[in-house]
């Protein structure tokens, strides 16, 4: 395009016109278009960035989540212990609902964790990918 404008502005100064602007609106529609392409890759690499700082996030939560869910768990053995000492069956009842429904938050919290994990990983490759 930049060879089309030089050799545009060459015969027009031959014919002592001024160039047309054809030549120029074609060289800022190819620099307007590479500038949209850089902006949008600017955008990309904003929004992996981000989609990166929330599952570390969410990672966290995750963590957040199974350490308190295991002293519930804890809670609730100790609350067995004493019920089973006292002779409350229908206490021992709901202590043993209460871990069966702890220990399925855990195990459901690991899953996240896990899955939240393999997106990290992805985004750092969308990433490095990226900056090559």
């Amino acid at each position: 395009m930049v060879a089309f404008a030089l050799v545009a502005a060459n015969a027009a100064a031959a014919q002592g016109t001024t160039p047309t602007t054809v030549s120029g609106n074609a060289a800022h529609a190819d620099s307007a278009k590479l500038a949209h392409q850089v902006a949008r890759k600017r955008r990309e690499a904003r929004e992996d960035r981000r989609e990166l700082r929330q599952d570390r996030r969410d990672v966290a939560g995750d963590k957040r989540d199974i350490r308190h869910d295991a002293r519930d768990i804890a809670q609730d053995k100790r609350e067995l212990r004493r019920e089973r000492r006292e002779g409350d069956s229908a206490g021992v009842r709901a202590e043993r609902r209460d871990l069966r429904q702890d220990r399925r938050d855990i195990k459901r919290d690991v899953v996240d964790r896990h899955r939240d994990r393999k997106e990290v990983r992805q985004d750092r490759r969308d990433i490095r990918r990226d900056k090559r």
